[in-house]
């Protein structure tokens, strides 16, 4: 729903999520990764389309790491 209506506040999160996933190395650009085809980027980790896991408030990242953003409250 938040890609299909944009919000500013959560464009906002949108934008500082993507800079962080950008700079991972579990970055799946070509999309050999994504749990559904021809949604890349994704995430190389869960396979979850970045245009819709970073606009869900109510994710986090699952990097085994340790999360690189966690679940946001507006």
């Amino acid at each position: 729903m938040n890609r299909l209506i944009t919000k500013a506040p959560i464009e906002k999160v949108h934008d500082k999520r993507l800079k962080i996933c950008k700079s991972c190395p579990d970055l799946d650009n070509t999309g050999l990764k994504c749990v559904v085809p021809g949604t890349n980027p994704c995430c190389s980790v869960c396979g979850c389309s970045l245009a819709l896991k970073l606009r869900s408030m109510d994710s986090s990242c699952p990097h085994p790491d340790g999360p690189k953003w966690k679940e946001e409250k507006l």
